[in-house]
């Protein structure tokens, strides 16, 4: 009988030592999803449970019989030793993977019960709404043969923790804002096994003065997730650029770590906000019957992606939100030649090189139509309103007057005339020499040429 229950606890204990890292075994399982606490402090009790078992296994096939009646206490005395052991983890949770940093400043993010859901005619692209899925941004939400006039919300995707305690975390790690707005962040929470009805508290790490989170409420749908919407309050006097804090997540009092998320906050632009009001809606000439038409054309000189980025004075991610009407000027300013030109409003998504990083920028075309005057230039670039683009840029030295609201510094012509202009969709972009890469690979690119 003796050897038989020592049979049973070494089996048991390597069955729980090799369960530990592959839980497939029903008790070491169940363990997993209902013992609280971080991970790390579940996966050391199993090993410690399942080597003393291993171990007083051996002792029993040895013959040391009198250690039976010790057996439990034994156990116990292990098992809470453990504990006592992986404890400061609940204190430091820096110590399994889990950043904290020496001179973070925590804060928890307090909760009000109000949602904010926007008002009738206070509509902005981040406003909350909800829907039958739950709440989302009014930007996300389409109806059927309604034109969106807002670009979607693109949300990140992050695991905290490990093993079958791990969070999938869906939030947004990047907003792009004016200084005195208020904007939100959906953050959603989903577990293995659901999290349904579980305390869920958030704290931040390190926000900037000027810059406010509150837990503004509950309800963001989808069952078996845990969610929130947190609302980030900018004052009017932060000064234009990013700024980095973590939110951190805690469930059932259990701390999981931060996740990180940007700001950036640009210039007032409220003064001239372009919508495409002129109602252009591309740059491209459409000769009518009688016109007289005047072409250019030269011979342009193939540029690499690598030429591109050396001449080129910034590259940006941007929307056509508004195209000028067409205008006569020569250039340089003093020359005889009167030339058409047609202003483009670039609204700038992200730079990936250059300064200033304005939120909106000028770019002009060589072309189009004034009054009864129209010129056609064989390589300029076309662009229609409301498309996306990555842009090479070269800035124009002596500038006729841009539009209102525009500063001679944010005022650009494309690099490399139409190969200057670059298509891009869900992160890939085209480039002259016909190959795709990912917006990553040229950034890498771009670090690589220009040394920064």
């Amino acid at each position: 009988m003796i050897y038989f229950l020592s049979g049973l606890l070494i089996i048991h204990g390597i069955v729980c030592l090799v369960g530990a890292f592959f839980p497939l075994y029903p008790p070491v399982f169940l363990f997993y999803v209902f013992f609280p606490g971080h991970f790390a402090i579940r996966l050391i009790i199993i090993l410690l449970i399942g080597a003393a078992q291993l171990v007083y296994g051996v002792y029993l096939a040895l013959g040391k019989r009198w250690w039976v009646k010790w057996y439990w206490p034994a156990l116990a005395t292990v098992v809470i030793t453990g504990l006592l052991l992986v404890f400061p983890v609940l204190q430091n949770p820096g110590l399994f993977g889990v950043s904290t940093g020496k001179d973070e400043i925590r804060q928890p993010i307090l909760f009000k019960e109000t949602l904010p859901i926007p008002a009738p005619g206070e509509e902005v692209a981040d406003d909350i709404i909800p829907t039958p899925g739950g709440l989302a941004y009014r930007a996300n939400v389409h109806q059927q043969g309604v034109e969106n006039p807002w670009p979607p919300i693109e949300s990140t995707d992050v695991v905290l923790g490990g093993g079958l305690d791990a969070l999938n975390v869906s939030y947004r790690d990047y907003i792009k804002t004016e200084a005195g707005e208020t904007r939100n962040n959906i953050v959603r929470i989903r577990k293995e096994g659901g999290l349904f009805d579980r305390n869920l508290a958030f704290y931040s790490v390190n926000v900037p003065t000027g810059i406010t989170l509150t837990d503004g409420g509950r309800g963001v749908g989808l069952p078996g997730t845990l969610g929130a919407v947190l609302v980030i309050e900018i004052s009017p006097d932060v000064q234009p650029g990013e700024y980095s804090f973590g939110i951190g997540i805690e469930i059932d009092g259990k701390n999981y770590g931060t996740i990180p998320c940007t700001v950036n906050v640009v210039g007032n632009v409220s003064e001239f906000q372009y919508l495409g009001n002129h109602g252009i809606i591309t740059t491209k000439v459409e000769p009518e019957p009688g016109d007289d038409v005047t072409t250019g054309s030269a011979l342009m000189v193939r540029l690499t992606l690598e030429d591109l980025i050396e001449k080129s004075d910034a590259i940006v991610i941007g929307k056509v939100v508004d195209i000028f009407p067409a205008r006569t000027g020569t250039e340089p300013p003093w020359s005889s030649y009167l030339q058409v030109f047609t202003d483009v409003i670039i609204q700038t998504e992200s730079y990936l090189y250059g300064e200033p990083q304005s939120a909106y920028i000028v770019v002009r075309v060589t072309g189009g139509r004034a009054g009864e005057i129209v010129m056609w230039v064989e390589d300029e670039p076309v662009f229609n309103l409301g498309e996306e683009a990555i842009l090479f840029l070269t800035r124009v030295p002596q500038p006729n007057i841009p539009p209102e609201g525009i500063v001679s510094d944010d005022y650009y012509r494309v690099t490399g005339a139409m190969q200057g202009k670059l298509g891009y969709w869900d992160g890939q972009v085209i480039t002259p020499e016909g190959n795709t890469i990912t917006i990553s690979e040229l950034e890498e690119k771009i670090a690589e040429v220009r040394g920064n």
